[in-house]
């Protein structure tokens, strides 16, 4: 159950998708994640100089771009404030299209292809040696931050796959329930008009691929189900032993981060 209100979490920004709060949820022992810190969102490639300016007054300190080098190059972040900023290791940049841009032009004829292509991309994902990497130096940024400075933003293009994998693994090792992080994942579908988009998006993905796409068999990759989520939850195992056997992370970072990101009690 979340601690605060949703109007509170979500923030309707004009030029940025799928902006939102994922603390205030009960944690370790009962404390609860702290708010105002832990935020996630989708890409910031448009944003307007109004919600620069009010992103800019928070207190983030690093800010994790989860999607592939061409996803980045296409559509640049606009801001990064004074933040430190991570993205995928050098050893991914030599992609020439991000794995699900790929996926869509090659192999995508019917919402069951996109279905099964969701599920493989959320099963893989944790033991990614790119994700692997990414996911545990945001850990060690968010951990060892100076306390002023210590909020941070993750995203991907849409704000729902990438980052929402990394923020199950950041609410589960702050001791978030399975039910109030698969709660925190489907959010999107409040936050963001997905039928609205699939239409527009149909039409240019046909026209880009120059084969009929239809809005069904986009709307597995462009929507959330609790299946994928499960599916990276699992591969994953206890959080704490993935974070420490998989990401080579020592008992004072995920100290550090508890103290951090749980209120006081």
């Amino acid at each position: 159950m979340s601690l605060i209100d949703l109007d509170d979490r979500l923030r309707p920004f004009q030029s940025i998708f799928n902006f939102r709060d994922f603390g205030g949820y009960a944690g370790t022992d009962g404390r609860a994640l702290v708010t105002g810190k832990l935020f996630r969102s989708a890409h910031l490639n448009a944003l307007s100089e109004a919600d620069i300016a009010e992103i800019d007054a928070l207190p983030i300190g690093v800010i994790t771009d989860f999607r592939h080098a061409p996803e980045r190059i296409k559509q640049p972040s606009k801001w990064s404030g004074r933040a430190v900023v991570l993205t995928q290791p050098e050893a991914e940049e030599t992609l020439a299209m991000a794995p699900h841009e790929a996926f869509a032009r090659e192999h995508l004829h019917k919402a069951e292809d996109a279905r099964n292509y969701m599920i493989g991309s959320y099963a893989r994902r944790m033991h990614d040696p790119s994700f692997i990497a990414l996911h545990r130096q945001t850990l060690v940024e968010m951990a060892t931050r100076e306390a002023e400075d210590d909020g941070v933003l993750v995203h991907c293009a849409a704000g729902k796959d990438r980052t929402g994998t990394f923020v199950a693994l950041v609410q589960s090792l702050l001791g978030v329930s399975r039910e109030d992080i698969l709660a925190d994942y489907m959010l999107t579908e409040t936050a963001v008009d997905i039928e609205a988009i699939l239409d527009p998006a149909a039409a240019l993905y046909s026209q880009r691929y120059g084969r009929p796409i239809s809005a069904d068999a986009l709307r597995p990759m462009f929507g959330v189900e609790p299946a994928y989520l499960d599916v990276s939850l699992e591969k994953m195992g206890d959080a704490v032993s993935y974070a420490t056997s998989v990401l080579g992370l020592d008992a004072d970072i995920l100290e550090r981060l508890r103290d951090r990101y749980l209120d006081a009690g």
